[in-house]
C-alpha cells in the first residue's frame, strides 16, 4: 500500500461559521453545490478538509454529543504549509479573529521554520508553517 494524500474531517457546532474563519485566513474554498446542512469539503492546493455539523451525525458514530463538551482537537496539532507563510499570515492574522478564531504571532521556530498558530471558532488549533 502507498499512502496518496491525506484528508481530514472536523466536526463543527456552526458550518458556516467554520467556512468564514477557513475561507477569510487560509483560502480554502467549498466544492460547488455543497450543502450547508451536510458534509461540505473545502480545499485549496492539495490541501482538503471536510466540515461536518456535529450534531448531524448518527447516535452510533464515534463522536458522541459528550465528546463535544470541552475544546476540539484536544492533543491534535493540524500542520498545513504554505509557499509564503508572511503572505498566509498577514491574511489570517485579522481575518481569522473577524471570523470568531484566533491567531498566535508568526515565529521563527528553533528548527529552522517560520510559522503561525490559527485557532478556529470550535478550538481546532492549526499550525501554518513554511514548507520545508
Amino acid at each position: 500500500m502507498v499512502a496518496v494524500g491525506v484528508r481530514f474531517e472536523l466536526f463543527v457546532d456552526d458550518v458556516e461559521r467554520s467556512l468564514a474563519f477557513y475561507g477569510a485566513a487560509l483560502g480554502l474554498e467549498p466544492h460547488p453545490g455543497y450543502d450547508p446542512n451536510g458534509y461540505v469539503p473545502v480545499s485549496a492546493g492539495q490541501v482538503r478538509i471536510g466540515l461536518q455539523r456535529h450534531m448531524a451525525l448518527p447516535a452510533e458514530h464515534h463522536f458522541r454529543p459528550a465528546h463535544f463538551a470541552g475544546p476540539r482537537g484536544v492533543g491534535v496539532e493540524i500542520v498545513i504549509e504554505v509557499d509564503d507563510v508572511d503572505t498566509a499570515f498577514t491574511r489570517a492574522r485579522e481575518a481569522a479573529v473577524a471570523c470568531g478564531g484566533q491567531v498566535e504571532p508568526l515565529a521563527t521556530r528553533p528548527w529552522g521554520q517560520t510559522d503561525f498558530r490559527p485557532i478556529d471558532p470550535g478550538g481546532y488549533y492549526i499550525r501554518v508553517t513554511s514548507a520545508g
